[in-house]
């Protein structure tokens, strides 16, 4: 075995969690390698000071850390909804400007087009409002006639 693999596999022979051939063979190769041996040797000195310190944490450590996680939650939904927003977005610009690109257009009828609809619907919108001001034209200079009489 080398010494990359032992490096490796020294934390999980250290937990015993390795099967009993690999534990063999690393044990063989530690009697050797004084490199290894040395490695095993302040993983051992470390693990024994992390045992003999108890470390307990504080009682309201798992509701931060779900509150924490909940928050992180509902900003990802945010910015997920406006990327899903934005991207819609990108695809229907990109769809128009390859319609634009690739089609047989005139530039001059189409800017007579887009301004034809926007003349369009500035008579559908303001129509409504013409005739609204013509009524209450027509009900004040009624009003105005009878209140002179």
């Amino acid at each position: 075995m080398e010494c990359k693999e032992v490096l490796n596999k020294v934390d999980k022979y250290f937990e015993d969690r390795l099967s009993d051939i690999e534990k063999h063979n690393i044990k063989k190769h530690l009697e050797k390698c004084n490199k290894c041996k040395q490695e095993y040797e302040d993983m051992s000195f470390a693990f024994s000071i992390l045992d003999s310190h108890f470390i307990s944490a504080p009682d309201d450590l798992a509701d931060k850390i779900m509150m924490k996680i909940s928050s992180f939650e509902n900003s990802k939904k945010k910015s997920t909804k406006v990327l899903k927003n934005l991207g819609a977005s990108f695809v229907a610009a990109g769809i128009m400007i390859s319609l634009l690109n690739f089609s047989d257009y005139n530039h001059k009828i189409l800017a007579r087009g887009i301004f034809r609809s926007a003349f369009e619907i500035n008579q559908v919108v303001t129509s409504p409002i013409t005739k609204i001001s013509e009524g209450l034209k027509y009900i004040t200079s009624f009003h105005n006639n009878n209140s002179n009489k």
